[in-house]
């Protein structure tokens, strides 16, 4: 076998599982307003189990009605309804032969009041708390009554998992949350008992897993947790966290090694400029200091590269957590050899960022995650009775398009004017640190062979095509053209555009080049060029990167800087000249000019509309999608052409 490593069987406790695959807790937003579990949340639980997944932990889950929320529909173990509910996950799970684990959680001074009742954040010690991205957090100091009351919650929420028929359960002592808060020097002031050295820090998560232990079955898995680096100044670093993993080893099944606090968050949910694989060190550590098992969550995007961190010993179990958002069925794909077909995670960042703006989890390349008791495949209507449908563009949206058709029954027929399918996806692939953009593109390639889909490659969809071919319906999904400004000296020598740039149709060297634009593609743009050019970002906003998610957007400016690439904001493209580029000051209206041997416009696209009116004429059923609707991302296509196409 191909993954001997990945599909051993492992055993945690006396638990054993069927591989060592598993996904770890993120936030989806599935439930309701009472921390209930809704049906679409153990459906979307259950698909991953039925794909393979060996054990499966859901999203932090709170353990206290009064206080420690950190979402609006936060999961909650400790009421009748909630365990109810939770038991409807665990069945779903157990009946495709996978395990769960109950994630215990308290946000400690990351808990907002306003999803608190009003009630004040508490924490260690009086540190305020303005990271987050909410408003700026002051908690109270826990007194000792407070942390013997949340040591009993926590043991009973373990109880309560117990009953709704879970395997196990993880006390969260990562990210910032409140545990974490009181083993980390960088939160934790105190001079009592429960601060100072590393035992006392280590005390309150001590007196919960003993509790727990002493409650529970001698078969329920009690696991924990843990950063392998804080990555802030005053913080845990590796040794301190290989220290409170020797420390805790007494009285837990399990580690689970992740990184990282609110204040250093890019080291939590890392965007696409962290590497693969990154937190081995720490994960090593961790799994050389201790005799217990370790899950090391390391970033995966590929089962080749998780087989190799079983094979070296890294750990003993994997987490990939968006891996399963992203594809469900990843395991079962890798285990039949069909690595082809497995949709791999972008790293985009948009299912945080779907989930921290409160909304429910919102896949880019899944369209379907999160919603599947909507849009599953048991809810297609297979009405297509061969049919033949056009599909205009072969982009991510125009093949999304072609697969859900092909599903449904029809016939698709993709036609594409380029050589080659992709459309602004390969563009976008070639960017430094996205090459994974190019890999999406494959995999719906892939899946589009599997399926039999009629592709013509270098053919435009004219109207006597669309008419031999007689479609039912017409998807028009042929992308958007770049905005061209009409400021004199636009069509100059030394103005470039960026797929000039990106496909490598010119070369710069040496050269000060200026990037008009600091949206999320000028920013990338800025990035390709930076190591041989001086560049300037030009752009008219008060700040780049308005539409970037934030640690993805922190993470690219601080490259940027570390690059030398100058900022220049509220300026806006009025001109080039040669060897410069005239700028309009946003606020006075004067203009300046700035060296330049080089411009590069990047100011987005606008819809191709040339196909809609000559469409009509020949197919009266139309369906426009993607970027030949509005300029977006591929979050914004993938998710139209689902939407759009499954009712035609």
């Amino acid at each position: 076998m191909k993954y001997e490593k990945l599909f051993e069987k492992g055993k945690i406790g006396r638990l054993e599982l069927r591989n060592r695959v598993v996904m770890t807790a993120m936030g989806v937003m599935l439930g309701d307003w009472n921390g209930c579990a809704t049906p679409e949340y153990a459906r979307f639980y259950e698909e991953r189990a039925k794909g393979g997944c060996g054990l499966i932990i859901p999203e932090f889950t709170s353990v206290d009605p009064d206080s420690g929320h950190c979402n609006r529909i936060q999961l909650g173990i400790y009421d009748a309804r909630q365990i109810r509910s939770m038991e409807d996950i665990c069945d779903a799970v157990h009946r495709h032969g996978a395990k769960i684990f109950v994630q215990l959680h308290h946000g400690g001074r990351e808990a907002p009041p306003a999803l608190n009742g009003g009630r004040q954040a508490m924490a260690p010690s009086v540190e305020l708390n303005s990271v987050i991205g909410r408003d700026t957090i002051l908690p109270r100091e826990m007194t000792v009554e407070d942390i013997d009351r949340l040591v009993g919650l926590f043991v009973q929420a373990a109880v309560n998992s117990e009953l709704a028929g879970a395997d196990g359960v993880e006390i969260h002592g990562a990210h910032g949350y409140l545990l974490q808060q009181f083993m980390s020097p960088y939160t934790n002031k105190r001079t009592d008992e429960y601060g100072g050295s590393m035992e006392n820090r280590c005390r309150f998560m001590v007196r919960i897993l003993k509790g727990i232990r002493e409650a529970v079955g001698p078969n329920f898995v009690v696991g924990a947790r843990i950063n392998g680096n804080d990555f802030v100044e005053g913080g845990n670093d590796q040794d301190a966290c290989v220290e409170i993993a020797k420390y805790l080893e007494p009285y837990v099944d399990y580690f689970n090694v992740s990184c990282g606090v609110y204040a250093s968050a890019a080291t939590m949910i890392e965007p696409c400029y962290s590497p693969e694989g990154w937190r081995r060190p720490f994960v090593e550590a961790v799994k050389r200091a201790v005799k217990v098992p370790v899950i090391g969550v390391n970033a995966l995007r590929h089962t080749e590269e998780a087989e190799k961190l079983l094979e070296e010993g890294v750990c003993d179990f994997v987490g990939m957590s968006r891996m399963h958002i992203a594809d469900p069925c990843l395991v079962a794909k890798a285990k039949a050899g069909r690595e082809d077909l497995i949709r791999k995670c972008l790293k985009c960042m948009n299912c945080n960022k779907s989930v921290v703006a409160g909304r429910n989890l919102h896949c880019a390349i899944n369209p379907v995650a999160g919603r599947e008791t909507r849009f599953g495949d048991d809810k297609l209507i297979v009405n297509g009775a061969g049919r033949p449908v056009a599909i205009i563009g072969g982009g991510p949206a125009g093949m999304e398009a072609a697969l859900l058709m092909k599903k449904r029954g029809f016939a698709p027929v993709i036609f594409e004017k380029s050589g080659k399918l992709g459309g602004s996806a390969i563009l976008a692939s070639k960017a430094p640190c996205k090459q994974m953009a190019q890999e999406f593109v494959d995999t719906q390639a892939a899946e589009m062979k599997e399926y039999g889909i009629e592709v013509h490659l270098n053919t435009p969809a004219t109207a006597s095509r669309l008419k031999a071919l007689d479609p039912y319906c017409v998807v028009i999904a042929c992308g958007g053209e770049q905005i061209v400004p009409k400021i004199p000296g636009a069509d100059g020598e030394n103005v470039y555009y960026i797929e000039d740039v990106l496909l490598g149709r010119v070369k710069f060297e040496g050269r000060r080049v200026a990037v008009i634009g600091g949206g999320h593609v000028g920013l990338e743009v800025a990035h390709y060029l930076c190591a041989d050019n001086k560049v300037t970002v030009v752009e008219m906003q008060k700040e780049v990167g308005t539409s970037i998610y934030r640690t993805a957007k922190y993470k690219l400016l601080a490259l940027l800087g570390e690059a030398g690439v100058e900022i220049l904001t509220e300026h806006a493209i009025a001109g080039v000249k040669p060897g410069a580029a005239v700028l309009k000051k946003m606020d006075t209206g004067e203009e300046v000019e700035i060296a330049a041997d080089a411009v590069v416009m990047a100011l987005g696209n606008r819809p191709d509309t040339a196909y809609i009116d000559s469409v009509a004429s020949v197919c009266e059923k139309t369906v426009v999608i993607g970027d030949a609707v509005s300029a977006g991302t591929m979050a914004d296509a993938t998710r139209a052409a689902y939407e759009k196409c499954f009712y035609i």
